[in-house]
């Protein structure tokens, strides 16, 4: 419960939400080097890094990756899959940037979970669009930045 508590996408939650996710968590642990997922893979899985970095990527051509942002102890990837949607993609590469612990949930699991506890699901998803809303200002400001 305290690292699912360190995880900024979970503050909202009080403690018997965090049990209740909490069930559902599973831990793993991926190689510097070593890709989560990538960029058009089946967005099963939501993850929280609880130690070390991944790297978002995104395919600029056939050759070339581009980092668009790290995220660190705390943060969370893999959004796509709490979204219902007929394409359920990643929209970006992840990769272990050094050695890193996640905490795992199947976006499958969680829907259901929502489905059953709504106020979690507002709560948590309302968190996600903040995140989300951030990220996309700051991969705004890098295109911007390139076109100067």
């Amino acid at each position: 419960i305290e690292d699912l508590k360190s995880i900024i996408m979970l503050s909202d939650l009080n403690d018997s939400m965090l049990e209740k996710m909490f069930k559902l968590t599973k831990k793993t642990n991926y190689s510097s080097g070593e890709y989560i997922f990538k960029e058009g893979d089946y967005a099963e899985s939501l993850y929280s890094v609880i130690e070390g970095k991944v790297g978002l990527e995104l395919q600029k051509n056939t050759s070339t990756l581009v980092m668009i942002n790290t995220i660190t102890r705390g943060y969370s990837l893999g959004f796509s899959a709490l979204v219902d949607t007929e394409q359920k993609t990643y929209a970006s590469h992840a990769k272990a940037l050094t050695d890193t612990k996640l905490l795992k949930w199947n976006g499958e699991d969680l829907r259901k979970l929502f489905h059953k506890d709504y106020e979690m699901g507002y709560l948590l998803m309302k968190r996600i669009a903040k995140i989300a809303k951030k990220r996309l200002q700051v991969r705004n400001a890098q295109f911007l930045e390139i076109y100067r």
